[in-house]
């Protein structure tokens, strides 16, 4: 009797083993898929894995706390490792999880459950990177303050016209703009925010500014708030280039040149010098040329 118990005990231990991967089944020996992630940025998403099947193919379900089961049909029985879901994970508060399940090339038994690999949750609206913001200056007549004028990047996502949708338009009030600014001569920076997609930033009469944005998402973990960094653009100065920059700056500039010229002269002279002496050596009658 206690062996028996045993027994029982071991299949249903073997059974949880299995159905934590994937289905038990009779083809529970094909591969089964490794490191399933998400990459998305704007909305833009897809499922990637590892490894590329070989004798075999995969194919991708997935499903939400508000969506229900779904294949993409661009994603059945594929030899490739990733799945673009971008269209059909609309619901973009919704929580999604994907099947990466490995089956045959050719199945004939469509009742077959096959082995898979589970993602791990993906949110959209939480999890999706935000790419680089751009922007314009504009400087009042006193050239005392400057205006930033920032635009957000779109999404892959579609609005009710068939247009995309700005990462503005998605996030609405739950989104602020952040720009790290410092005068070009300086290191030092400095930070101003807007809710808007504008920010005013006083400045010193003359002097040159340089300034890059970044969009913030508040509500997100600290380590998906920012978006990437936008390029770096600089104001004009009205003052000249060595007060701006400095007299140091300015002796850099016409020494390395200078010093670089030495450099090359320098080593065309040893060479040539080199080159001379190597024919003194080897003249016809084995007598250096300077002693004829």
């Amino acid at each position: 009797m206690e062996i028996a118990t045993l027994l029982n005990l071991g299949c249903f231990v073997l059974c949880f083993l299995f159905s934590q991967n994937g289905k038990a089944s009779g083809n529970s020996q094909l591969p089964v898929a490794t490191k399933v992630w998400w990459t998305s940025i704007n909305f833009k998403t897809i499922l990637e894995w590892e490894p590329k099947p070989s004798g075999y193919a995969y194919t991708v379900e997935f499903f939400g706390k508000k969506t229900d089961v779904q294949k993409s049909p661009r994603c059945i029985k594929i030899q490739t490792t990733e799945c673009d879901l971008t269209s059909f994970l609309l619901n973009l508060t919704d929580s999604y999880t994907a099947h990466v399940i490995s089956e045959p090339i050719e199945t004939v038994d469509k009742t077959e459950e096959y082995p898979f690999t589970r993602s791990d949750k993906f949110t959209p609206y939480k999890d999706t990177k935000i790419g680089q913001p751009t922007f314009k200056i504009e400087e009042n007549e006193a050239k005392d303050n400057i205006k930033l004028l920032i635009e957000t990047p779109l999404s892959s996502i579609r609005g009710p016209n068939n247009t995309f949708l700005s990462i503005q338009e998605i996030f609405k009030k739950d989104l602020e703009y952040v720009t790290y600014y410092r005068k070009a001569s300086s290191t030092g920076k400095k930070e101003a925010k807007s809710k808007i997609n504008e920010i005013d930033v006083p400045v010193d009469r003359g002097e040159s500014y340089c300034f890059n944005v970044h969009i913030v998402i508040p509500s997100r973990s600290d380590e998906n708030q920012q978006s990437q960094e936008s390029a770096t653009h600089c104001s004009h100065s009205e003052k000249p280039f060595y007060e701006e920059y400095g007299i140091g700056v300015l002796v850099g500039l016409i020494l390395v040149p200078v010093l670089l010229l030495v450099a090359i002269i320098t080593c065309a002279c040893c060479c040539l010098r080199k080159k001379n002496a190597n024919k003194e050596e080897n003249s016809p009658d084995g007598v250096p040329l300077k002693g004829v």
